[in-house]
């Protein structure tokens, strides 16, 4: 996994991958976060060469007029080749956007870091306003404390824009839900800024942004709390688990893929009905989605690393869309 994740630290909880800096206490400051996170650096842009020949055979290198190379400031490496108009939004720029989030009340840096040897880098903004979710939670009525995230993701590669999103901690394990899956693959508290110039005079956009993030984490309480109070039974979690992770038709696919599937299918119930994250919510829609978050996250097969934390943080995830929206036919069918 070093090969993906490069720099960074995390505020008392540490990540999956524990290979980054644990802090005790939040940073106070953009430039005290970036000197935690190993983000001291910049990118650059550089003139791209190519190799040719010229009349008499000889090996030589003309410029590309039309791309140029992002490399990092501090060892050379390169990022990305882009297109002749890319405009770099720099860590120090991102800083200007981070500051601006930062003058709104009860707002922490939870983390910061560096993937991909730098190609994108990250910043997880905690919205301290806990909610409490009020449902049938083992039948006694209980609540759940929540908490909103917003995430600012930057690309230095070219391969895409620098985003502020809203994303939702998991009940009770501390897993982040894109808001995309609360709503589709947009949604009203989400920013895109793409690498032109111009970027700080967007930075009163961000405020507005972080303001629609906590009316979309009210907009999802209410979503939780229907969801909690709509009991599932044993035969309705089974209609979810056939749309959610089908079995392939008989003939169709190998004995293998056919016991890889069954084998996720067992995950996914063992999740809901038995694990300690889950307790009590076995048998409510919130529960339900919980369960298929946690499988979608951690539990499905994965390439790679990147595979793995793309679907937690750095893109919004389908799978987790399409989970909803079963809950929510199921709750309408109910």
């Amino acid at each position: 996994m070093a090969d993906f994740f490069e720099t960074g630290f995390c505020v008392r909880e540490a990540s999956w991958h524990r290979k980054e800096l644990l802090l005790s206490d939040y940073p106070e400051s953009w430039d005290d976060g970036r000197m935690a996170a190993g983000l001291m650096w910049e990118p650059r842009l550089v003139p791209l060469y190519r190799q040719t020949t010229d009349e008499s055979g000889n090996l030589t290198y003309e410029e590309v007029s039309d791309a140029r190379l992002v490399e990092r400031d501090d060892n050379g490496s390169a990022l990305g080749a882009v297109s002749g108009t890319f405009e770099l939004i720099t860590h120090g720029e991102m800083g200007d956007i981070i500051e601006a989030v930062l003058d709104e009340p009860n707002v922490k840096i939870e983390t910061m870091g560096s993937v991909k040897g730098g190609r994108q880098v990250y910043a997880l903004i905690r919205l301290d306003e806990p909610l409490e979710i009020r449902g049938d939670i083992d039948g006694f009525g209980d609540q759940v404390v929540t908490l909103p995230f917003f995430a600012l993701l930057n690309s230095h590669d070219g391969t895409g824009a620098c985003k502020g999103t809203w994303t939702q901690v998991r009940v009770v394990c501390w897993n982040t839900v894109q808001a995309a899956a609360a709503d589709g693959d947009r949604h009203g508290a989400q920013f895109s800024l793409r690498h032109t110039s111009g970027v700080k005079e967007r930075i009163e956009d961000v405020k507005m942004v972080v303001a629609g993030a906590r009316a979309e984490a009210l907009r999802w309480k209410e979503i939780a709390e229907t969801l909690a109070t709509i009991r599932v039974s044993e035969d309705q979690q089974l209609q979810f688990l056939n749309e959610f992770i089908p079995v392939p038709p008989a003939g169709v696919v190998s004995d293998r893929v056919m016991g890889n599937v069954e084998k996720d299918r067992s995950r996914f119930l063992h999740v809901l009905r038995d694990s300690a994250t889950n307790s009590g919510m076995q048998f409510n829609g919130l529960g339900l989605f919980n369960a298929a978050v946690e499988y979608a996250d951690h539990l499905r097969g994965f390439n790679n690393a990147e595979t793995y934390m793309g679907r937690q943080i750095l893109r919004a995830e389908p799978m987790k869309t399409k989970a909803l929206t079963l809950v929510r036919d199921l709750v309408s069918a109910n």
